[in-house]
């Protein structure tokens, strides 16, 4: 009887262990440009009046003219944006990443800026 539990235990394991290792590789899979092209809206967490949405446009990675409403929480404003398993970057003028925004989940993404500050990222949809 004992021997029999120990087995169906282990089998019950492996199995959790096959499901979870999957569901981890599917949540990291890297988005296609194509995938994340489209109109976003960005605004800091809890003020969406001072929402702006900009375009990311899959060619080259670029964005529509309304990017320079992110210069405010940035800095600077950005010229390229590139697509990680776990969100994007959003690249300055020289290259260099300006932001990594984390996927929060499917259409919502943030960037801790400061520690009072969450820039939101979320997709608009048409």
């Amino acid at each position: 009887m004992a021997r029999r539990f120990f087995k169906v235990m282990g089998c019950i394991a492996a199995l959790l262990t096959f499901t979870t290792e999957s569901t981890m590789a599917n949540s990291l899979l890297l988005m296609s440009p194509a995938q994340l092209a489209g109109n976003w809206t960005f605004y800091p967490q809890g003020d969406e009046k001072q929402a702006c949405t900009v375009q990311l446009i899959a060619e080259q990675k670029t964005f529509s003219p309304q990017v320079k409403c992110l210069e405010t929480w940035l800095g600077e404003t950005p010229k390229s944006w590139s697509p990680t398993p776990d969100g994007l970057f959003l690249m300055g003028s020289s290259g260099t990443a300006l932001v990594h925004m984390n996927r929060i989940e499917p259409g919502h993404y943030e960037a801790q800026l400061n520690p009072e500050t969450v820039l939101v990222m979320v997709r608009v949809n048409n």
